[in-house]
């Protein structure tokens, strides 16, 4: 299967073109502008006469060093399982999530070589992908957020307004898209977060009919997400 990158609308391992919005599934790079940095003026450096190095500091370097040492394997051994209560470890990506029952989850292609995840009901027309992209250091929500809803843009979709939320713990926009492609009205709901250098971007795809009862499901899914 290839995910489209507007819409996603999961399409058959053929098709050269989205079924949905239209969209070329040719494989393509896609790039992210980096954040310019403007260099502050730096204060004088003084270089002060070193002390003499005292009597009692190597073996306190190394008893420091045997303390932590231990702690950390002391931490590494209880540390909680941070994928506790979720049924599903992503291959792919830092992240677990609890997948409904019944939702079957696999991997997507995307391109050439790119996979995302996927969860979808067995018998319903919803879709749940998951990306996550490397970004520019530095780049934060807002910036990933408004080039993810400039992409929809370019496609000819018109994203809704975007509300926060969060993503275990970190700050996550999310906005409602609507398509209309073959006669039917699907609906889209984007949500991205940032967690350090790592653009996430999680949509659900659904016919507009069952759009609210899939999205009760969605906003679960995200409510059981662990990162990795």
């Amino acid at each position: 299967m290839v995910v489209c990158p507007t819409c996603r609308h999961v399409n058959p391992e053929e098709a050269e073109r989205c079924l949905r919005c239209g969209t070329s599934l040719e494989p393509g790079a896609t790039t992210f502008a980096p954040v310019r940095r403007v260099e502050a003026e730096r204060p004088p450096v003084e270089i002060r006469k070193p002390k003499p190095p005292s009597k009692w500091r190597a073996p306190l370097v190394v008893g420091g060093l045997v303390a932590a040492l231990a702690a950390g394997g002391t931490f590494w051994l209880l540390r909680p399982d941070p994928c506790a209560g979720t049924n599903f470890v992503s291959a792919s990506f830092g992240y677990c999530v609890l997948v409904p029952e019944g939702w079957e989850a696999g991997p997507a292609r995307f391109g050439a070589d790119v996979t995302l995840d996927q969860f979808a009901p067995p018998t319903e027309s919803a879709t749940v992908v998951v990306e996550a992209v490397d970004l520019e250091s530095g780049i934060e929500l807002e910036a990933w957020s408004e080039f993810v809803r400039q992409r929809d843009e370019e496609a000819g979709l018109t994203p809704g307004s975007a509300s926060e939320t969060t993503l275990d713990g970190v700050g996550a926009l999310r906005w409602d898209v609507t398509v209309e492609a073959d006669g039917e009205s699907f609906r889209m709901r984007e949500v991205v977060a940032v967690r350090g250098d790592v653009g996430w971007r999680i949509t659900l795809n659904d016919l507009a009919d069952g759009f609210a009862t899939t999205a009760a499901v969605f906003e679960d899914m995200l409510g059981s997400w662990q990162f990795s």
